[in-house]
């Protein structure tokens, strides 16, 4: 099985990275909340609600896997120094977080305690595993954990958000808080009104997804997922799999395949080709690209790349291609 990462270095360094590694910046005369996120929809979330109250780092960039982000001794002080970690929950970073925080030394953050903040609780988990064994590639046994890609969690994501800055900052704070969370949550709602509108054509679409990222987006558009490139989470296809998955999406007429950032584009193309239809590059985390700055950027760039492809097709079919 694919191993995603290697931090016996980051051990080996973690003390002097504690000394000597960069912090969240210089003092200032208002005491402000260091919050850490894990991924950089939630750091865009924390600082839309927190403002000035907070400063906000993200570990990842969103370029990479989220499943795999490549650890930094620079990590460990940002950790160390942090009041409240955020993370998206449903072991989504459980390959290379847990380990960190263990050796950050900051025990306020460690996974089970209260500024471990799981921003996928109140959300319903999808493709829950009916049964846990190794044979299944990299299982995640409460759900998937992909729950960002979709606007209606939205909702959840930055209420859970604002619940715990407002456990952690000062009551005279409060006040701050709900203003910036209702003027967020006005915007994704907008976000939710509009993909759902706009999105509509995209019902009772199939699609292939290189990995099984797109649930909760197939969910909130009514498109119907056929399977996986992936042998298993994490897994690497065997011929014998893409030949079935190949072979599934044409008789299930698919629509199209798609990937994110940090996935085999080339062998997604490859079995876009071979069915015979387009293959989309997403993203599945804000940061992707520079289309993406945002959370809110990130649902509108992913309906936008559907669309055009939907659109794109129908006009070839009524061109006669």
């Amino acid at each position: 099985m694919k191993k995603y990462i290697n931090i016996a270095l980051i051990l080996l360094l973690g003390p002097l990275s504690l000394l000597f590694g960069e912090s969240f910046g210089k003092k200032s005369n208002k005491k402000q909340l260091r919050v850490v996120a894990s991924i950089p929809d939630l750091a865009w979330m924390a600082k839309r609600i927190g403002g000035d109250n907070v400063t906000v780092i993200s570990l990842s960039t969103g370029k990479e896997d989220l499943h795999a982000v490549p650890v930094k001794p620079s990590f460990l002080p940002k950790l160390y120094r942090a009041d409240l970690l955020i993370t998206l929950g449903l072991d989504a970073e459980h390959a290379w977080l847990p380990a960190l925080t263990r050796e950050s030394r900051n025990s306020k953050i460690m996974p089970g305690q209260p500024n471990w903040i799981n921003c996928s609780e109140g959300i319903d988990p999808l493709d829950v595993p009916k049964s846990i064994t190794r044979l299944e590639g990299e299982q995640h046994p409460l759900g998937n954990p992909h729950i960002n890609l979709s606007p209606q969690n939205g909702i959840v994501l930055s209420s859970n958000i604002f619940s715990a800055l407002n456990r952690n900052l000062p009551e005279q704070a409060s006040t701050n808080l709900k203003q910036n969370l209702f003027s967020l949550q006005v915007e994704i709602s907008n976000c939710i009104s509009n993909c759902r509108k706009r999105g509509a054509v995209l019902s009772g679409k199939k699609l292939i997804s290189y990995h099984a990222d797109m649930a909760y987006l197939c969910e909130f558009y009514g498109m119907e997922k056929i399977g996986e490139i992936e042998l298993k989470p994490g897994v690497p296809p065997t011929p014998r799999h893409l030949k079935k998955i190949i072979d599934r999406g044409k008789k299930e007429k698919i629509s199209f395949v798609l990937s994110s950032q940090g996935q085999n584009t080339r062998l997604s193309k490859k079995v876009a080709r071979e069915i015979g239809v387009p293959h989309m590059e997403l993203a599945n985390l804000s940061g992707a690209n520079e289309q993406c700055e945002t959370w809110v950027d990130l649902q509108y760039f992913i309906l936008d790349r559907l669309l055009s492809t939907v659109h794109s097709t129908t006009q070839n079919q009524g061109n006669g291609e």
